[in-house]
């Protein structure tokens, strides 16, 4: 594949996660990002803005701009401004070659949770084997509130965050990070569910117990099993049909598709 349908590609998919996000409730009316890794290359797609396109909800292809491993534009921008919270990709990307795709989001339930102290764990058994299983060990939480909008500042969220994939930003948003743009869109949604399951326990003053080691064991083995190496790309079919049909998941919903019969 030229390097140009390869770019066209991946600014297609971007454009489609920044859609599911909103869609779903996994990312702000008006803010947040989707950092794609453009592969052979030290640059990444990050959305700009320009005082008429501010949405990810509304986000096209031309507003998905070059962004070198540094922060610096590798395109002209026309009118467009990078956002200053680039340096989550560069911080991420740049220490992991393995991170093809990381969003920033502000998803309510995470936000509260990171305020409130509510750990997200792995709680859910099939009602979200994704969600519990990006959850295994406990997620971060970076103490400041703050833009993450230097390398200075990305740096020492990176070491917050570390290999693992999801992140909290107290009082913020989150961090997620995938191999693939559908990994990655699939595993901020599966978060988001689960913290608001999380959150409405929490608020009813019970704690749930987290799954038993037996059952995580099987959850993983089920999750890596030939006929379920494809669960991201099947969420993300899933989630793009629902946004064909013009149909939005309710933000308080925590119900996710069956993963098998």
């Amino acid at each position: 594949m030229a390097e140009s349908e390869l770019i066209a590609e991946l600014r297609e998919k971007s454009v489609i996660s920044h859609q599911l996000l909103v869609m779903t409730g996994s990312m702000g009316d008006m803010t947040g990002h989707v950092f794609v890794r453009i592969p052979g290359t030290d640059e990444f797609l990050a959305r700009c803005r320009n005082n008429i396109d501010v949405s990810p909800a509304y986000v096209h292809p031309g507003a998905l701009k070059r962004v070198r491993l540094d922060g610096s534009a590798a395109e002209d921008l026309g009118d467009y401004r990078m956002a200053p919270e680039r340096h989550i990709a560069t911080a991420v990307m740049s220490a992991r070659p393995e991170v093809g795709c990381v969003i920033h989001a502000h998803p309510p339930a995470q936000v509260l949770c990171s305020m409130t102290g509510v750990e997200l764990r792995p709680i859910l058994g099939g009602q979200n084997i994704g969600g519990s299983l990006a959850v295994l060990g406990g997620v971060p939480v970076y103490p400041r509130s703050i833009l993450i909008s230097d390398h200075d500042i990305g740096s020492t969220m990176l070491s917050f965050m570390g290999a693992r994939d999801v992140l909290l930003l107290a009082a913020h948003g989150n961090v997620v990070a995938g191999r693939t743009v559908e990994e990655a869109t699939v595993r901020a949604i599966q978060v988001e569910n689960l913290a608001r399951m999380a959150w409405q326990i929490a608020a009813a003053g019970m704690k749930a117990a987290d799954l038993s080691p037996q059952d995580i064991e099987y959850f993983t083995t089920f999750s890596r099993s030939s006929s379920n190496t494809d669960g991201s790309t099947m969420f993300w079919q899933y989630y793009k049909q629902m946004l064909d049909h013009g149909q939005r998941i309710p933000r308080e919903s925590t119900v996710l598709p069956m993963t098998h019969s």
